[in-house]
């Protein structure tokens, strides 16, 4: 969530929870005393936590095999506006905002919740990525990005990005950032490219407005959606940087955010802006709804990952914004399943399977 928009305020009656068999079997744990897991085989949940509620940022985490854990971040308190998660290979790092304009936190904790590392970093530090053994962190307000040295977690260097850079992901050598808009402000269409090997910016991609998602396709393509009532879905070549396609999904609902992909076809997942699961076919160009939002008014999709292996769709529901948030499991056939209490505004979701 950037720092500056102001918190979408909705209806409060309560979302059934009596739909398709839903359970909310829970195993919770304290922000002062969360449970400790061994396994690292399941989705990790990261919530923003309330502005209005100090220390509110949750780490959750559900397990494949047995159980659901509201809270595993050790010792506990994650701060404010958690928004970037993503597994190094060994560990999970995770930036933290902070107060808005003022430097955040990077954390790398094992895959049980434990606290390894935690360094300052960067203005509002949003979402990362890594490459050629450094780490890259958008700063929303600082319009940059922030390369960190990836043991010691000290900033190396910054670099000029477009307005409001956000989602970041690295592939081949190259950082591609979306940058996006100041809330009352200007706002931009490109996708900078930064070379990871100088740290400089090499090319400017110009899309639609506010590219607010990106993701690699099965193909090794660049996908980035970008956020509208008529979004976009673009291709783009990793090497070129040519844009290769573009699909219009106003039909659907426009473009929301997060794009996931499905590792055994052409389809891929995301959020529209009407606030729905659609799916893309990238072959054949049709989207469609595939999870509709029945109580509106009461929900809010504000994270989603597709789950090519179980083929089960994850939906971080952040509700109202001013209470705990759920995740919802559907299976393939989109019914739900199952509906856990995550922290304040779920966010961010990772599955690992090692």
């Amino acid at each position: 969530m950037k720092m500056t928009k102001v918190i979408l305020i909705f209806t409060s009656y309560i979302f059934l929870l009596t739909i398709g068999g839903c359970s909310r079997e829970e195993i919770v744990g304290s922000n002062n005393n969360p449970i400790a897991i061994n396994s690292k085989k399941g989705l990790y949940i990261l919530s923003e936590g309330s502005m209005s509620v100090t220390g509110s940022s949750m780490l959750s985490f559900y397990d494949f095999d047995t159980a659901f854990y509201q809270n595993i971040f050790r010792p506990g308190n994650l701060g404010n506006a958690s928004d970037g998660m993503i597994y190094d290979g060994s560990d999970i790092l995770i930036t933290e905002q902070g107060n808005f304009n003022s430097a955040g936190k990077i954390y790398r904790i094992d895959t049980g919740g434990t606290v390894k590392q935690s360094q300052i970093v960067g203005t509002n530090p949003y979402s990362l990525c890594t490459s050629n053994s450094k780490i890259y962190v958008t700063n929303g307000p600082a319009n940059n990005v922030s390369v960190l040295d990836f043991s010691s977690l000290a900033t190396l260097k910054t670099i000029n990005t477009g307005i409001y850079p956000q989602e970041i992901l690295s592939f081949n050598g190259k950082v591609f950032v979306c940058n996006t808009s100041n809330w009352g402000g200007p706002y931009d269409s490109t996708v900078y490219v930064i070379d990871a090997n100088a740290d400089t910016v090499i090319s400017r991609i110009t899309l639609k407005r506010e590219p607010a998602s990106i993701a690699l396709s099965r193909s090794n393509k660049i996908l980035v959606g970008c956020y509208s009532i008529t979004g976009y879905v673009f291709t783009i070549d990793p090497v070129t940087f040519a844009i290769l396609d573009s699909v219009s999904l106003g039909a659907t609902g426009g473009f929301a955010r997060d794009i996931s992909i499905d590792k055994n076809s052409d389809n891929i997942y995301f959020i529209s802006f009407a606030n729905e699961i659609c799916r893309l076919n990238l072959s054949t160009k049709i989207a469609e709804i595939v999870i509709h939002n029945s109580n509106p008014a009461s929900t809010y999709y504000y994270g989603y990952i597709f789950d090519s292996k179980r083929k089960k769709h994850y939906i971080a529901n952040a509700r109202t914004f001013t209470s705990n948030g759920w995740i919802h499991i559907f299976g393939f056939d989109n019914s739900l399943i199952a509906t856990y209490s995550t922290g304040y505004v779920p966010r961010r979701l990772m599955i690992l399977d090692n």
